[in-house]
């Protein structure tokens, strides 16, 4: 058994199980949640316009009727590259959030019996869908991200997925209280995760805005070093690298 699908039992056996917003019934305790990433590449012809016009339509499709009851547990946005590096790849992701497995599957399941027209008029193509576990760590002042930073990370030798979330939440309330203003997560890929990823989880940072986001380099994460919950974070070892960024557009 991996030692991601380790993870994801362990905090499935301790935990009670949104974009950044969660519902939570301890701020210092963040539930694990549902999230599933459609990557997607633009039809021969189709742009960014044509996908916001798509969304529109299925953020109205998706208010009404049997539908709303059926979404009312999934909010979706679009990933819109910035600095990646395989940015020829895929042009935009579809990521949509839900608090649990129930609300994410009776979601896709009024998706594939009865959203065929839709889905028929959608200008891209998804090569690739991921199925993930994550969980917040902190939230940005509005609970909203408008750019996320993403990165593969591996666990320091003989730490847990819980151990390292326990000294991130801490070093993210103590960051907090020093004026740090982003939103982090633990990602855990499951189903439809690139085959040889050979990671434990994904690491995302975000801020409300991208200009938010440098602001924040310059007011916080410049004086940091010196945190002794970093410290306690860092002494767990372990290694993030493979940073990717994206704007983010709610669809609804």
């Amino acid at each position: 058994m991996g030692e991601i699908m380790r993870n994801l039992i362990a905090l499935s056996l301790v935990f009670s199980f949104g974009l950044f917003a969660d519902d939570h019934a301890d701020e210092s305790e963040y539930k694990p949640n549902k999230a599933e990433y459609y990557v997607s590449v633009f039809k021969d012809g189709k742009d960014m316009d044509d996908m916001m016009a798509w969304a529109e339509d299925w953020a109205e499709w998706a208010s009404k009727g049997d539908a709303a009851e059926a979404f009312a547990d999934y909010s979706a946005a679009l990933l819109v590259p910035l600095y990646v590096s395989n940015a020829d790849e895929h042009d935009l992701i579809w990521v949509g959030i839900s608090s649990n497995p129930e609300g994410q599957y009776k979601a896709s399941d009024y998706w594939f019996n009865n959203g065929s027209k839709l889905l028929a008029k959608l200008p891209v193509t998804t090569p690739q869908v991921i199925d993930t576990w994550q969980r917040t760590v902190s939230e940005t002042p509005s609970g909203q991200a408008g750019y996320v930073v993403y990165s593969d990370c591996k666990l320091g030798e003989g730490v847990s997925g819980e151990d390292l979330y326990d000294a991130y939440h801490a070093y993210a309330k103590a960051a907090q209280a020093q004026g740090d203003k982003a939103a982090r997560k633990m990602i855990f890929p499951g189903a439809g995760s690139t085959p040889g990823w050979d990671y434990d989880y994904v690491q995302a940072v975000g801020t409300e805005t991208i200009a938010g986001y440098g602001k924040n380099w310059t007011d916080f994460w410049e004086g940091a070093d010196e945190m002794p919950e970093l410290k306690a974070l860092m002494d767990l070892g372990g290694v993030c690298e493979n940073e990717r960024s994206y704007a983010v557009v709610p669809v609804n």
